[in-house]
């Protein structure tokens, strides 16, 4: 086998099934073949959508998105590369989307999207969770009132210094920047940014100077590019950026956001259109557009980079594909390797 780079995979189970889960698999580095480690998922609970990793790789998080409530589940990697449930901890909130790993993981903060907020979850020294110890309710509601009836917390991020955590939240247009007491392992609200009416802020990426963030609008069809304090961690508007200028709402759906590790090109996958949009960041403050491709499935609900930038994958969640990309080092614009993944409904790709 050529040399590969690892995947685990956070999928929709609709419903705790046998071929449903948290996958892992593995792909060629040069993006040439992917294929399945094993053949049965782990599935923890219900919609294990959103994965993230351990910094020593030996355990794996994931948000369990449910109507009826909110969860957060932990997973071991063995030496062999089989994943194994180690505890799965209620959130207090409803429909959880998102995870991420804060204060060099000590911390494992979950956006709850249907209750509109946001838990954290302490890491126990053995890699399992504990019981929630802080959570914020987020409050409002926005012009669009098929989506924005009230809060939906979508994504968690860290900032590249480690003082704040983001939360963005869709139903409010705003993203609140918080502090972690990791004594306490709660919350404080240090800032709060509030977007233009209808923008639905989903996702967000950092530019690896750590001078810029890129806020992605599921509702609004674009991305602005901010400035954000060092102090306080509000965001200041530069730039905004249409994905598609003739959006249509309940039609079109951006979903993920991602930046080169060099700086050098963003990447948007766009849900409705299945297709990926290529900025160049020559000028990281104004991204410019340079090409457009098919993702090869439908419905990317994320998009994600190999560590090295060559390699871009798109997990198509209602062709129950995933499709890899080769990127050019020159002008940044995938083109397809025709190497694909089977696996039902994939949300996240996750890979060291």
């Amino acid at each position: 086998m050529p040399d590969i780079i690892e995947l685990t995979i956070g999928a929709y189970t609709h419903g705790v099934t046998a071929d449903r889960g948290v996958f892992r698999a593995w792909v060629a580095a040069d993006g040439s073949a992917i294929g399945l480690r094993g053949v049965t998922p782990v599935s923890p609970t219900v919609n294990p959508t959103w994965v993230v990793s351990s910094a020593d790789g030996r355990f794996v998080y994931a948000a369990c998105e449910n109507e009826a409530d909110g969860a957060v589940a932990a997973l071991e990697l063995s030496e062999d590369g089989e994943l194994s449930l180690l505890n799965v901890q209620p959130t207090g909130g409803l429909g959880t989307c998102h995870v991420a790993l804060v204060n060099g993981g000590t911390h494992l903060v979950a956006a709850d999207y249907l209750s509109g907020s946001v838990a954290v979850h302490p890491v126990l020294a053995d890699g399992t969770l504990g019981e929630r110890t802080g959570v914020v309710q987020h409050e409002g509601s926005g012009p669009y009132a098929e989506r924005q009836a009230g809060p939906h917390a979508h994504m968690i991020a860290e900032d590249p210094t480690g003082r704040f955590v983001y939360a963005l939240d869709l139903g409010t247009d705003t993203v609140y920047a918080y502090t972690l007491d990791a004594e306490t392992g709660t919350l404080a609200e240090s800032s709060r940014t509030v977007f233009r009416g209808a923008f639905g802020p989903r996702h967000l990426a950092f530019h690896p100077s750590g001078e810029l963030v890129y806020v992605l609008g599921e509702l609004g069809f674009e991305f602005v590019v901010c400035e954000y304090d060092r102090e306080t961690g509000a965001l200041t508007t530069l730039a905004v950026v249409p994905v598609v200028e003739d959006g249509v709402l309940g039609v079109d759906f951006p979903s993920g956001i991602r930046v080169s590790p060099d700086g050098r090109f963003l990447y948007v996958g766009l849900r409705g259109r299945d297709e990926l949009r290529t900025y160049a960041l020559a000028d990281p403050r104004k991204p410019v557009l340079v090409s457009t491709v098919p993702t090869g499935g439908s419905w990317p609900r994320d998009i994600a980079l190999s560590p090295d930038g060559t390699l871009l994958f798109s997990a198509n969640q209602l062709a129950d594909v995933i499709t890899v990309f080769r990127l050019d080092p020159a002008s940044g614009v995938p083109s397809a390797t025709g190497a694909t993944l089977s696996v039902p409904a994939p949300a996240c790709v996750l890979m060291r």
